[in-house]
């Protein structure tokens, strides 16, 4: 192999190396943006064990460069794969308040959420709300403070709001009439 071929051969693996920390980068914006962790370490693993195991074929001279190549291809397919599935994931979650907990209790009448049943959500920055039944989530949009003080809720300001857990969310806009003119 000539010395222009050699560099060749170097520029190349250096540049499959800096795609390669691409990957790790890749791996921790998952962890910023909140992906789910699964996808997120599954990122990660591929990555770190892609990154070893080219790295020891190449030391001890069982790769190839188009090898090389080919392995850090397949390691961003992968990974790019992986990403997409986990922001489908999120996107998706993001659409649909998480279950109550149990012992979850309506904020106006202090009855206990049933998870399985039909329930409204209301979000502020800080928090969600769950109530049995709409009209209860509409007394409390309309005179918040009387149910703040009784039961010691660190209440906001409505953000979103789900009036049936199937269809999602409901942005919020200014008037809480929005809500209570929506899904009569």
């Amino acid at each position: 192999m000539t010395q222009e071929q050699w560099d060749f051969v170097n520029l190349l693996v250096i540049v499959a190396r800096f795609v390669q920390v691409f990957g790790f980068f890749f791996a921790i914006l998952m962890l910023i943006k909140e992906f789910p962790l699964g996808y997120t370490f599954l990122v990660f693993a591929i990555n770190l064990v892609g990154f070893f195991v080219i790295l020891t074929g190449i030391l001890i001279k069982i790769f190839s460069l188009p090898e090389v190549l080919i392995a850090d291809i397949i390691i961003i397919a992968l990974s790019i794969a992986i990403f997409l599935k986990a922001y489908k994931v999120k996107k998706l979650k993001e659409k649909f308040p998480p279950p109550p907990k149990p012992f979850t209790r309506c904020p106006v009448c202090g009855s206990f959420i049933d998870p399985k049943g039909n329930y409204c959500v209301l979000m502020d920055s800080k928090s969600l709300l769950y109530f049995d039944i709409r009209e209860h989530m509409e007394s409390f949009i309309k005179n918040p403070q009387l149910y703040k003080i009784s039961k010691e809720i660190n209440y906001d300001g409505v953000k979103k709001v789900c009036i049936n857990k199937e269809e999602g969310w409901i942005v919020w806009g200014q008037s809480p009439r929005e809500v209570i003119s929506q899904n009569p």
